[in-house]
């Protein structure tokens, strides 16, 4: 977490709320934040005095676009946040760089884990940031039917979960969104994707569709230690509708079976009935 739903909330937030803005400062805690950069410096410099002239997601990158040409770009990895505040806000422990506009107060991004990173890019740049991969699919901007769907399913012989999680096919998809989007389609999460029948297939395509429109259209979820939360710390609501992912025991709301916990590997667990999901 953050997933596809999370970082396209922040897309729409952000669009609405900061396009237009000038930035007039630039501060940032520690240089692995910014590593693509020489340092710090000069990773400030590229952001000084040029206004925001859009907001765009590529997967889980977030980008700001910049008047200048260029673009910041964000990888808030599985548990970096992003907030806005205003200028005279506190800061909060945890923050790893602020950006100021001259009015509207400015972005805090806190938290960023290891894999998190902030940069300015140029076109040439953008064009290589390697994600979505090639040939995934984004749900949320790709016209795409369940024949392509299947016909990408058909071609491998893999579990059907870590396709999903594994940004090969669906790009964005994690644990919480591939477990929920796998019971509302009836599927087992190891069941081999080059057995899948056309009504499975419809089945799944529809399931992807129905889980990462809700999930945004009610603004992420929100579980766990590190809940997700929006860029005015505000929790999202799909949490309340999840039907797979942390009900381990508890009845399935298709058959009543107890939902089982299955431990994939040292990281890694799914949820899921074992009875209506074959």
């Amino acid at each position: 977490m953050p997933e596809l739903p999370e970082v396209e909330t922040l897309r729409i937030d952000l669009e609405n709320e900061i396009v237009g803005r000038k930035i007039t400062a630039v501060e940032v805690k520690a240089a692995r934040t910014v590593r693509r950069h020489r340092n710090r410096k000069e990773f400030g410099k590229r952001l000084l005095t040029v206004r925001v002239a859009g907001i765009e997601r590529r997967g889980l990158y977030l980008l700001v676009s910049l008047d200048s040409g260029e673009a910041l770009v964000s990888a808030l990895g599985g548990s970096g946040r992003l907030r806005r505040e205003r200028s005279s806000a506190p800061i909060e422990p945890g923050t790893d760089a602020v950006i100021t506009f001259a009015v509207g107060g400015g972005l805090r991004y806190l938290n960023l884990p290891v894999e998190g990173e902030l940069f300015v890019a140029g076109k040439a740049e953008l064009e290589d940031l390697g994600e979505p991969r090639p040939g995934a699919i984004d749900p949320l901007t790709d016209a795409f039917t369940w024949q392509s769907l299947g016909t990408a399913l058909l071609s491998r012989h893999a579990r059907l979960r870590p396709l999903l999680v594994g940004g090969e096919l669906i790009g964005g998809i994690g644990p919480i969104y591939a477990d929920e989007i796998l019971w509302l389609s009836g599927l087992r999460w190891d069941r081999d994707s080059a057995t899948l029948s056309p009504q499975e297939i419809r089945r799944l395509y529809r399931a992807i569709q129905e889980v990462v429109h809700e999930a945004v259209r009610l603004r992420g979820t929100s579980v766990g230690e590190d809940l997700w939360l929006d860029v005015h710390g505000n929790k999202g609501e799909y949490q309340n509708q999840l039907n797979a992912y942390q009900r381990e025991g508890q009845p399935c709301r298709r058959c009543r079976t107890p939902l089982v916990l299955e431990e994939l590997d040292q990281a890694d667990r799914t949820y899921f009935c074992p009875r209506c999901q074959s």
